[in-house]
């Protein structure tokens, strides 16, 4: 079965209008249209460029005099049966078929180039024109300069064109341009449709200017809001942005209007030193004083003046802008402007006040980046919220989530700004998520006094505080209780197979809960209502934990300096859910084992109706039905459950059953952990001998086993709620996917999968008042959502939209990548780069790269000899699995980019470190 996540985000992405509506529209559209026509501010009619150009004007900004040779001339020409059969035959090359690709694009150019304009366009085109007028000639696609797909550089400009043969010979070339090798590659790779893009030529008089450049009304490379940032050099501002000239750049805080900080440029072609090149940077922001030279492209006065003028363009399109300019006789002109589309959106809902807010990424914290789509998002937002009002936090003043780029951000202002609170947050990421520690430690150091005063304290009254104290201390209670209790007996032995039972039975109580509602929308209300009340038992069942925080600093104390040992017995819980469920995998892996024509079928890469008929393919099947009754309702990246569940789409699992058919043994999974459960005994013994001393060494050392063996036993249930949340999730996932069904049914959907791109309240209303359907375009979200997908979301972000990157430092010398050890060991082999886990498999003893990992990904560690990540910490799943299967693992800031599939790597759980190693 198809991954519906993979379907839902490689959909061509549709840009514009309705395709039928278009072509009506263009039907009906003259083929020329000056920029001051209000009809030329439509994209379909002049693309992204012209439109934008046309609103400028219409804004009353300066723009040069000029005219659009409208997409419906296009149209016309891409009419005929040769061009039309082209693009179809470059629809359904493969993308990844470059030279397939580039064949075409040339036939299509060369096609374009080879074509006449109708004498009308002509004709109007002239009547355009001015004699002795110099015109610059730019492509405007309609699927470029939006906010999520800039095509920036990818389609042609013409200058100096002055004859009506010229400008005709231009916007042929303009139009041609469509098919540039670049912006052919580039649409497959954004999975936009070559058929539905169409191309507008922009015609403007041409700027004799003295200086030109691009003004960025967002600082592009930190993604503060609050400051601009200016590229200019002499001349035409070509060279500023094809990068054959090093501009001068200046950074300006546009609050206040001073200039931040400067830098001289290299300018001029004769490669002559000009002055100030060599200069160093002066930064005002930290004390230097600029000097005001005459030979400066831009002085104070330019400078705060194109600054306005992004101001008013950035209003007018609601949103940071990319803006060329020029400036002749002391005129700024707007030459373009477009949506800076790698900015991070910032998260919403935005703060009231004007204070700086930082948000921190719920998913780095649970070690899933993936964007996810709408409905998702709002999900878990919910959750969020509603967990934060159950402990009396105000949304206005205290903790609360926020959304952007396809994730959940929680507003952690009200415990950075606190010295109280800000060591808690700070010391609580240690295990978890060490990368967000620098960046916040740097945000509080160098902006804490713009930080909004607000506080969870004064965000919660005192009636919301004893409520949550009286719903808190029964449990706070039963946890000191078990812990008296598993002093004295061996109730602790149980306890894994009770957290276990406790998981399966609440689980299975809520989905029949939610199984009782009388309609799709009925059903989906009750699984949001399960949501939150499963999310406040599992914060019980998480205090219950402390049972392993007792024991631990109870065994520390008795055995200071005992690292290893410590590791080792968090090793080897056959009890623990995913370990469980790996070595039941490795169960049905020796069943295929045991049998030949299973054996064979699974490597040829046959169906289960096919391996089901061969000899023994009942007992695999049934062992593998088995398994999916068990675990089918996990995933990897589970927590986004818009991805199929193992019971959908079991292909991974094979994946892995046949790699480890490859180079495995018959019962080396159980044999190793057997192994490490040994290990684990020794370090025991270890331990005893370490804890004797001349004080209570007697005392000290019969204390040592009992508490072992309990922390060992509870930190086997630390998985379990989320074991049961999978439960519910694949529950809820269901329910979703039957409302995208009927949805489909009465043809209010096009696609079932769409259902993923509402959110909670605008599926149920969809759903429940089924005559008044809620007014949403599908189409835009759906390009937001692959535009976040392009994006690398934050770890961390403030409310002006700046990514605090602190300094994360490493202790190591290496000539290797330096990271954060998580799972000691040392692991050398060859590196498997796996981004999307649903299709992939693991080789024996290769050493797994990912950008995270979560228990969906459990099966293919069964084959893993190490592991190395890009995002975690040292209580991660993937980290946790990594210990408890005795492999080392290592937490390396983009390791998914700098590590290739095949390249020979060590990787070193002791030091932190991972080595790249010469074949």
């Amino acid at each position: 079965m198809l991954d519906e996540t993979i379907k839902l985000t490689h959909k061509k992405v549709k840009y514009g209008s309705n395709r039928k509506r278009s072509m009506a529209i263009l039907e009906r559209a003259p083929a020329v249209l000056s920029l001051s026509d209000p009809q030329a501010t439509n994209t379909e009619l002049s693309g992204g460029k012209g439109a934008n150009l046309a609103k400028l004007v219409s804004a009353g900004l300066p723009v040069p005099d000029g005219f659009c040779v409208t997409t419906a001339v296009y149209e016309e020409l891409a009419e005929d049966k040769e061009m039309s059969a082209m693009i179809d035959d470059l629809e359904a090359t493969n993308p990844i078929d470059t030279e397939r690709l580039r064949e075409r694009a040339t036939e299509l150019r060369d096609t374009i180039r080879a074509k006449e304009l109708p004498e009308d366009v002509q004709e109007s085109i002239e009547v355009q024109l001015e004699s002795g007028v110099s015109y610059v000639a730019r492509s405007s696609a309609t699927a470029e300069d939006l906010p999520t797909a800039s095509f920036a550089g990818q389609h042609s400009t013409v200058l100096d064109v002055n004859s009506l043969a010229d400008v005709t010979d231009a916007v042929l070339e303009c139009m041609a341009s469509l098919f540039t090798d670049r912006a052919v590659s580039y649409r497959a790779r954004n999975e936009i449709a070559h058929e539905e893009v169409s191309m507008c030529v922009v015609v403007q008089e041409m700027i004799d200017a003295d200086a030109s450049g691009v003004l960025f009304t967002a600082d592009p490379l930190t993604g503060k809001r609050t400051v601009a940032s200016i590229d200019a050099s002499t001349g035409l501002g070509e060279a500023v942005v094809s990068g054959t000239v090093t501009a001068e750049n200046v950074r300006v805080d546009r609050e206040s209007g001073d200039i931040l900080e400067y830098r001289a440029g290299v300018s001029g072609d004769d490669g002559s030193d000009p002055v100030g090149a060599n200069e160093p940077v002066i930064d005002i922001e930290n004390g230097g004083v600029p000097d005001a030279k005459d030979d400066r492209v831009l002085t104070d006065e330019q400078v705060t003046t194109l600054v306005a003028y992004g101001e008013g363009i950035e209003r007018s399109f609601d949103s940071p802008q990319d803006i060329e300019w020029s400036i002749a006789d002391g005129q700024f002109w707007m030459l373009q402007t477009r949506p800076i589309t790698t900015l991070s959106p910032l998260p919403e809902p935005r703060p009231d006040d004007d204070a700086l807010h930082v948000y921190y990424s719920w998913n780095h914290r649970q070690g899933m980046t993936e964007v996810m789509p709408p409905l998702v998002v709002d999900y878990w937002s919910r959750t969020m919220d509603g967990l934060f009002d159950r402990v009396g936090s105000d949304p206005e003043t205290g903790l609360s989530s926020a959304t952007a780029c396809g994730m959940v951000y929680i507003d952690v202002t009200s415990l950075l700004q606190s010295d109280r609170l800000a060591p808690i947050l700070l010391e609580g990421l240690n295990d978890f998520d060490r990368q967000a520690i620098a960046p916040l430690e740097a945000v509080r150091e160098q902006r804490g006094d713009e930080l909004a005063q607000s506080s969870v304290l004064r965000g919660t009254s005192l009636t919301q505080t004893a409520s949550t104290i009286g719903k808190l201390a029964p449990v706070v209670g039963q946890t000191l209780g078990s812990i008296l209790q598993g002093l004295v007996s061996s109730s602790y032995e149980q306890a894994p197979r009770r957290a276990r039972q406790w998981a399966d039975a609440t689980a299975e109580e809520m989905i029949r809960e939610i199984r009782t509602g009388d309609s799709e929308a009925a059903r989906l209300r009750i699984a949001l209502e399960k949501n939150d009340e499963f999310s406040w038992e599992a914060m019980e069942v998480a205090l219950k934990l402390w049972n392993v925080y007792f024991y631990r600093a109870a065994l520390r104390r008795l055995c200071p300096d005992a690292d290893d040992e410590f590791e080792a017995l968090e090793r080897g819980l056959r009890e623990n859910v995913t370990t469980a469920m790996m070595i039941e995998l490795g169960d049905v892996t020796d069943i295929a084992r045991d049998n030949p024509q299973v054996e064979g079928a699974l490597k040829e890469g046959c169906s289960l109706d096919e391996i089901r008929e061969v000899a023994g393919g009942e007992e695999f099947t049934a062992a593998l039905e088995n398994f999916l009754d068990a675990y089918g309702f996990r995933a990897p990246a589970e927590i986004e459950f818009s991805r199929p569940r193992y019971h959908e789409d079991p292909s991974q699992l094979l994946g892995t059953v046949r790699a480890k058919l490859e180079t495995g043994e018959p019962g080396d999974h159980r044999t190793h952990v057997e192994r490490l459960e040994t290990e684990a005994e020794r370090a025991i013994t270890r331990l005893e001998r370490q804890a004797g001393g001349e004080r209570f060494g007697s005392i000290r050392r019969r204390l040592v086993r009992p508490f072992a063996l309990r922390y060992r036993s509870y930190l086997s249930m630390r998985e379990v709620t989320k074991y049961a949340l999978s439960q519910l999730l694949d529950e809820t996932r269901r329910q979703v996917l039957a409302a995208g069904e009927k949805l489909e049914r009465e043809s209010r959907l096009e696609d079932v999968n769409d259902v993923w791109l509402y959110d909670f309240d605008e599926l149920l209303s969809e759903l429940s008042n089924p005559d008044t359907p809620i007014d949403i375009d599908i189409d835009a979200r759906r390009a937001e959502q692959f535009h976040n997908q392009q994006l690398r979301a934050p770890r961390l972000i403030t409310s002006d939209g700046e990514i605090p990157r602190g300094d994360i430092g490493s202790d190591v010398d290496t000539d290797g990548l330096a990271g954060i050890p998580t799972a000691s060991g040392v692991a050398e082999g060859q590196a498997r780069v796996i981004e999307e886990p649903s299709d992939a498999s693991l080789e024996t003893e290769e050493i797994l790269v990912a950008p995270h990992t979560d228990p969906g990904w459990t099966p293919l560690f069964l084959n893993a000899a190490g592991l190395v990540t890009n995002n975690g910490g040292k209580m991660t799943h993937g980290s946790i699995v990594a210990r408890e299967y005795g492999i080392p693992s290592v937490v390396v800031a983009g390791a998914t980019e700098q590590i290739e599939t095949g390249q020979r790597i060590r990787v070193d759980g002791n030091r932190g470190v991972v080595e790249l190693l010469k074949d």
